[in-house]
């Protein structure tokens, strides 16, 4: 039998205490603070909340995960990993990132309804007119939830407004 100190669970663990930490310490530079309208923040909720969470969280179950794995001796069980599975994780961390840079151009709607519908396709398994109909529902049910309920600022559109004459639209 061939034990290891150092199992799948401990490098995880690891990094998720890792990547909460940078979090934390980006978290200043890389918001922007609501605007102040007499000395009030114009923003219900704090930027940094959101963030702060995810990152503690983050901290907290990496350290869980490090912890209680560390002091047992398991078996190694580094996963062996397929050139098909390699292929999936690779093409759908591609169309992550080309959604990251599309979601500033093209909104969060669209870019979502192209991520939705490519990454369904590739993978396969469910019908077109299923997965268009989730991909146009899903984007603006959580457009919708942002927006109105949890006031947080997402680009919608490729243009800021729709105008029918004089009503604005969006």
């Amino acid at each position: 039998m061939n034990f290891s100190y150092i199992t799948p669970n401990l490098v995880t663990g690891s990094l998720s205490v890792l990547l909460g930490l940078i979090i934390i310490y980006l978290i200043p530079t890389q918001l922007e603070q609501p605007v102040l309208i007499f000395g009030q923040s114009s923003a219900e909720t704090d930027p940094e909340l959101f963030p702060g969470i995810v990152a503690a969280l983050l901290i907290l179950f990496g350290l869980y995960t490090a912890i209680f794995d560390r002091k047992a001796l398991s078996w190694n069980s580094w996963p062996q990993i397929s050139k098909e599975s390699l292929k999936n994780v690779s093409i759908t961390i591609l169309s992550i990132i080309v959604y990251s840079i599309l979601f500033e151009k093209l909104g969060f709607v669209i870019s979502s309804l192209f991520l939705i519908l490519f990454i369904g396709n590739y993978l396969g398994g469910v019908s077109f007119n299923s997965l268009l109909i989730i991909s146009i529902i899903f984007p603006l049910s959580v457009f919708s939830l942002f927006v109105s309920v949890m006031h947080v600022f997402l680009p919608a559109f490729p243009f800021y407004e729709m105008r029918l004459g004089n009503f604005l639209l969006m």
